[in-house]
């Protein structure tokens, strides 16, 4: 294996940015192995040369060259060569929104994906040691952002590949251009049911593949992000804007307000 030195890390970045834990390019034999979980970061590997195989949630996936993986390393990992050599990157990474992240790139299934070696993996990688590579002023938030800009582009590599290869069909693309013009309406799965003339487990399954939303969360969120708007721009008071947007309890808009933001309607207004 080639190691590259462990650069210091500030409490600042811990805390509160991307940064980079280590990367080492391993050059695994036949049947050489890593298994493990519950270990405290995140990894994107990338294979430059050779095969082997990842199980993960509990599925088996081939990796070849220029495919890689993005995985939460505390869940059970195991990744092994089946050729004679399996050339591959590994970084690990931390950050306080990786779950976030990482979880948001899992709602298309696969952690896998694949990208020529002179693709914008590779480029983010090499600009990442670079940076780390010697003491430069700002090193930490260029870091961050140099990682923020290699996971964005991970997860455009997925939603570029679900769009490939599944279009939103046009019953549920009829949904929801039913539910953004009847949001202020009493809205529930089984008038969407109703709606669609599908049944409620058919429709909730096939909504949130394609839209990533249940049809409760994607009416909430859009119900929310109307009240954000009303906010800002008009000084209609909160329980007003509740009913405005089809949600008639007032401490139920409260709640799901300050779930969506982080603060009450009111401080969310103030701080504008």
């Amino acid at each position: 294996m080639d190691t590259f030195p462990k650069p210091p890390i500030s409490d600042f970045a811990l805390e509160n940015l991307f940064y980079m834990e280590d990367f080492d390019r391993f050059f695994y034999q036949r049947h050489s192995y890593t298994e493990r979980k519950d270990f405290d970061s995140f990894m994107i590997g990338y294979t430059y040369s050779g095969n082997g195989i990842l199980r993960y949630g509990g599925k088996e996936y081939k990796i070849g060259k220029e495919d890689g993986f993005y995985i939460n390393c505390r869940d059970y990992h195991y990744y092994e060569a089946v050729s004679d050599v399996w050339d591959i990157g590994i970084l690990h990474i931390g950050g306080p929104l990786l779950s976030n992240h990482h979880d948001q790139y899992m709602q298309y299934s696969s952690p896998i994906f694949h990208e020529s070696f002179n693709g914008k993996t590779q480029e983010y990688l090499e600009e990442l040691l670079t940076i780390y590579s010697r003491p430069i002023l700002n090193r930490d938030w260029m870091a961050s952002n140099c990682i923020d800009s290699l996971l964005t582009h991970l997860l455009k590599m997925k939603a570029n590949e679900a769009t490939k290869d599944s279009l939103m069909p046009e019953n549920i693309r009829k949904l929801v251009e039913y539910i953004d013009n009847n949001y202020k309406e009493p809205i529930t799965l089984d008038s969407l049911s109703d709606y669609s003339g599908v049944s409620k487990y058919y429709l909730s399954r096939e909504f949130k593949k394609y839209t990533g939303f249940s049809p409760y969360d994607y009416v909430v969120s859009l119900r929310i992000s109307k009240a954000k708007s009303l906010l800002i721009n008009t000084d209609i008071p909160a329980v007003k804007i509740a009913l405005e947007v089809g949600i008639h309890d007032i401490n139920n808009f409260n709640n799901l307000f300050k779930r969506k933001t982080g603060t009450t309607p009111n401080q969310y207004r103030s701080r504008q």
